[in-house]
């Protein structure tokens, strides 16, 4: 489906945006949602929001109620939906600017953050949000309507969408073996579940000019489920050595560690197909099926050329 006329459907939701057409800029789109960032008529800006499909609306509803629980629990901002409706999303956009963006044109990373080494101030402010997070009461998560993994069914579930994405594109052995090797072995998994955002990547964190972050947007995969899963998509972005820091700083702020976490959060980004493959047998949508094949393929290859044997 096309884009909509963003100026019309906030009007319609009671925000009069700037008669300037050049204060609309389209952006943050993805495969939920049509995005725009727009200044309104008295110069505040907001993030639009407009969903895509029918289920992406149902996913709001549960992103709303996540966001309601952590509000105020948690040392950054997070989005206040100021108008939620099945048609839009509208929140002021948070303080700061992404520690990246996303290249609309190559797909990858264009970085706000120094890239010679991690800010200090940016490990240390990401570990204690985390910890913070991951501390919230379990119990009272999902009593707000928030689901819940517990400990015990997370290899099980994992093992099915296993063989729910083999079912769709047969994974080549070598990859094969390294899931089932990390699905038996104990040392990777946790005892415990924690609330996660479940999407902690580089573009969703906001920072300031001292690259403290002050805001993190986008809840939409928010869960009580492993604590390690809010590790792995920062692993894709920056590296191990950088998860490795932020693990130290996260628990020096009192978050709950295992000795294998890193290797853990490793392990769910070379499991990317597993969780694409399920994504992808949700929204039905026959050319994420089909690139299903291509992600476990890339995959395969990129674990051939880096040796990597868990």
């Amino acid at each position: 489906t096309s884009q909509p006329d963003f100026k019309q459907l906030a009007a319609a939701h009671g925000i009069e945006l700037d008669k300037d057409s050049s204060m609309l800029r389209a952006g943050g789109a993805d495969a939920e949602y049509f995005g725009a960032m727009a200044r309104d008529d008295s110069g505040a800006y907001w993030m639009l929001r407009a969903p895509r499909r029918g289920d992406v609306q149902l996913a709001g509803r549960q992103e709303a109620i996540v966001l309601s629980f952590v509000r105020g629990k948690l040392p950054v901002v997070v989005p206040d939906w100021q108008v939620h409706t099945d048609k839009l999303i509208a929140y002021r956009v948070l303080p700061g600017i992404p520690a990246a963006e996303v290249d609309p044109l190559m797909g990858e990373l264009i970085w706000r953050l120094p890239q010679s080494r991690t800010p200090s101030a940016f490990a240390e402010t990401l570990g204690e949000t985390l910890a913070k997070l991951h501390a919230l009461d379990v119990g009272a998560a999902a009593a707000a309507g928030i689901p819940v993994m517990r400990a015990d069914e997370l290899r099980s579930r994992i093992k099915l969408r296993m063989e729910e994405c083999n079912t769709l594109a047969p994974v080549p052995e070598k990859l094969w073996g390294l899931w089932q090797k990390w699905v038996d072995g104990d040392a990777f998994w946790p005892g415990h579940v924690s609330l996660v955002n479940g999407d902690i990547y580089h573009p969703h964190l906001f920072v300031d000019a001292d690259y403290r972050v002050v805001g993190i947007d986008d809840w939409s995969r928010a869960e009580v489920n492993d604590p390690a899963l809010d590790f792995s998509l920062y692993f894709a972005a920056a590296g191990r050595e950088a998860v490795e820091e932020l693990i130290r700083r996260y628990e020096e702020e009192g978050g709950r560690t295992w000795p294998r976490m890193a290797d853990q959060a490793e392990m769910y980004y070379w499991a990317s197909p597993v969780r694409f493959a399920a994504y992808a047998m949700k929204t039905g949508d026959l050319s994420h099926l089909m690139n299903v094949k291509n992600m476990v393929h890339r995959y395969a290859s990129m674990l051939e050329d880096s040796g990597y044997a868990g």
